[in-house]
């Protein structure tokens, strides 16, 4: 085994593979799609050949700015937000469920209309997912 410096390890460009090996068990599907439509966000940005340290960075900013952030190009519309909540309906409900958001009522979150509950029950479920993406991944 080659021992490597972490400042090696930050700025090598994002093997997709490697990093789907690294993210856990949990939700391995809705995790890959995730991080797939977070790459190509990257990608499409000024920066040039992706490295963890810039998904770290990604991962860190959206956490900061909140479940309403806007950061995830293919994750803006409110269409968009509910087919990716209808590809991964089961990982959605089974995590919201374990992170205590079904047990609120709508008027708790601020929605009043179930397309509304469902919208923002998916961007609360992908808020969760890049805190547990991000421990799973920088916190070794």
């Amino acid at each position: 085994m080659k021992i490597r410096k972490f400042t090696t390890y930050l700025t090598e460009a994002i093997d997709l593979v490697q990093l789907e090996e690294e993210i856990g068990e949990s939700f391995p599907e809705l995790k890959n799609d995730l991080l797939d439509l977070i790459n190509n966000t990257l990608e499409q940005s000024d920066i040039k050949n992706v490295k963890k340290e810039d998904l770290n960075n990604f991962f860190t900013d959206y956490i900061t700015a909140g479940k309403n952030s806007d950061m995830i190009d293919e994750l803006i519309e409110d269409n968009d937000i509910f087919n990716f909540y209808l590809k991964h309906q089961s990982d959605f409900d089974e995590l919201l469920n374990d992170t205590g958001y079904m047990e609120q009522t709508p008027q708790e979150n601020n929605v009043f209309s179930l397309y509304d509950v469902i919208i923002d029950g998916t961007k609360q479920g992908i808020w969760n997912l890049i805190e547990i993406m991000q421990s799973d991944l920088f916190s070794k």
